[in-house]
């Protein structure tokens, strides 16, 4: 446990704007950021561990966070991938029966840190207005605010052009063997009883046969693994590293591409070799894995204003006409997006953001490759989109079956 006391500290934006609050953590260097914000109620301890926050100080838009404190069980990697965490009100008495410690010892054992006292709201607005931008956090002993302007502006990386998935991504390949539950269900708490994950406390379809899938890993998360494995698939993590000739000798049935951070333009290593597989094998990508298919098909991303990061975001399911079908309600956490004008004519968008029109999910026509921007393995309360990753091991399967006939 922590013992940390708090630290007076100043939250300086890019766009000059500046908040003096309370911090727990090591600020005995400054500490620079991209901030971003996330209208998510619930989830702290999911989205730190989240590797698609790298490099990123989260602003969190509720009020009230740590009641519930942290259990260990919801964590979506081995650690915190989160810059830091910006709250209104910090608890630090958390009351769940879940409950292992709370949210800012974790954050601060893990040598991440907590800003207190600050209108978050506020700042998300400006976010808003003026979108997400560089940020840097700093002790008030350490540097006066011109000081630290000039220390924003010279030695803090904007995120447009950062390569970030070497710093998350397995370093050698792996099979997930991790126990998902006694019911087959996605996760389980520290007892084994199984947690409701899906939809109605239903356990997802295991298929007729079996698969191997591999999972190129970006950044990926837990919950992706699990569902993977509760519906039966054999499941090995590849290092995004890896060459195309190296993934075609793992005797793969199809391939997932995962979530992950940074610029998805700065990593053309995955995407010039990713070029080679579609059309060899079934493909389903995910977030960041969506826009390396679409670098790898010819298209274009770019920096979207403020990004998406919620649990409750709406998207229209489309088809290849462009109609839309129905309304999904969406778990995200993206700040780039593919521009739709660049994508090549053998590429139709199969899912659009309700709010803003951005491309939300890609098939490629006879290829057996899609793609989706949000996050189908989160079930925050939405349930919706979990389902597709089944339905990739359903199509997959059938193939494997196929080819052993």
């Amino acid at each position: 446990m922590s013992e940390l006391a708090p630290t007076p500290v100043t939250l300086l934006l890019e766009c000059g704007a500046y908040y003096s609050c309370q911090g727990w953590g090591d600020f005995s260097a400054p500490r620079g950021s991209e901030i971003v914000f996330c209208t998510a109620m619930t989830g702290i301890e999911e989205s730190l561990t989240d590797p698609s926050f790298a490099g990123q100080l989260l602003v969190n838009t509720v009020a009230h966070v740590g009641n519930t404190g942290v259990n260990h069980d919801d964590m979506e990697s081995e650690k915190i991938w989160a810059e830091g965490l910006v709250c209104r009100y910090l608890d630090q008495t958390p009351s769940s029966w879940r409950t292992k410690e709370s949210l800012k010892d974790w954050i601060v054992d893990q040598g991440r840190y907590v800003l207190e006292g600050l209108d978050t709201r506020e700042i998300t607005s400006i976010l808003r207005e003026r979108g997400s931008m560089r940020a840097l956090v700093y002790s008030n002993a350490a540097m006066t605010v011109d000081e630290a302007r000039q220390y924003l502006r010279e030695r803090v990386d904007p995120m447009a052009g950062r390569e970030l998935v070497s710093l998350v991504t397995c370093s050698e390949i792996y099979e997930f063997t991790e126990e998902v539950g006694g019911k087959d269900l996605v996760g389980s708490d520290s007892t084994g009883e199984a947690l409701p994950y899906w939809p109605m406390n239903s356990k997802p379809n295991r298929v007729q046969g079996s698969c191997t899938i591999g999972v190129w890993d970006f950044g990926v998360k837990k919950n992706t693994l699990r569902i993977l494995k509760s519906c039966g698939a054999k499941v090995k993590v590849l290092p995004a590293q890896m060459k195309a000739d190296e993934i075609r000798s793992q005797g793969l049935d199809g391939l997932l591409l995962s979530n992950g951070p940074g610029d998805p333009a700065a990593a053309e290593y995955i995407y010039k070799e990713l070029r080679d597989l579609i059309g060899e094998l079934p493909i389903f990508a995910i977030c960041l894995g969506h826009q390396l298919v679409a670098h790898a098909l010819g298209a274009k991303t770019y920096k979207m204003k403020f990004g998406h990061r919620g649990i409750h975001h709406p998207v229209l399911e489309l088809s290849e006409g462009g109609e839309a079908r129905r309304t999904w309600i969406t778990s995200q956490n993206h700040g780039f997006a593919v521009d739709p004008r660049s994508l090549p004519e053998d590429v139709f968008v199969s899912f659009q953001h309700a709010d803003d029109a951005s491309v939300e999910g890609l098939t490629v026509k006879g290829k057996d490759c899609q793609t989706v921007q949000f996050h189908p393995e989160a079930g925050p309360g939405p349930y919706d989109s979990m389902g597709l990753i089944e339905k990739f091991v359903e199509r997959v399967a059938r193939g494997a079956k196929s080819n052993d006939a």
